[in-house]
């Protein structure tokens, strides 16, 4: 076994690692905030705000539109971790790329843009939720970060990359069918 393919292998079993505690502190965080009204948490050890998930907790008789407006780019985003987890699934097997694993990658790519556009689309009903803008039509308040923006062209730099290796692999395929 090459020395590159042992990395691959041992950088996607920390990934597997990884992945899922992502999904645990996502879900966390929505149902912390939107499901039970935490907006911070406070420590004996590391002394008060020791966590802040907002500044204010979400108004109560708003909060379920909050929690449905932030499920659905939760949703998404575990639709592209599950993607990715299989994805360095494979890898860990020692199946390092082929075409499943570009699939898994093209998919992942099209679920994280999809949780960024529907987070945006959505923003304006969580930050209302959350008691900011009580005095404007929801349309006003879409907020789109520099985090938004980066996470979009990491998914579309993905989705272009997962089409040049899939395109490798035809020209490789008809080499090997031509000799």
């Amino acid at each position: 076994m090459s020395r590159l393919k042992r990395w691959i292998i041992v950088a996607s079993v920390g990934f597997l690692c990884l992945i899922p505690l992502f999904a645990l502190v996502a879900i966390a965080g929505v149902v912390s905030y939107w499901g039970f009204g935490v907006d911070h948490v406070d420590s004996s050890l590391f002394g008060p705000n020791f966590l802040v998930l907002a500044e204010a907790p979400p108004v109560p008789e708003r909060q379920v539109y909050g929690l449905v407006a932030a499920l659905v780019p939760l949703l998404l985003w575990l639709c592209a971790q599950v993607r990715l987890f299989v994805m360095f699934a494979l890898c860990a097997s020692g199946r390092a790329l082929g075409t499943a694993t570009v699939r898994h990658l093209r998919a992942f790519s099209l679920y994280a843009a999809l949780a960024v556009l529907s987070g945006f689309a959505l923003s304006g009903v969580m930050r209302w939720a959350a008691g900011e803008f009580d005095d404007a039509p929801l349309w006003t308040h879409l907020g789109f970060s520099t985090t938004h923006a980066a996470v979009l062209f990491m998914a579309a730099i993905m989705f272009v990359a997962s089409h040049i290796i899939e395109e490798g692999y035809d020209y490789k395929r008809e080499t090997e069918e031509y000799v």
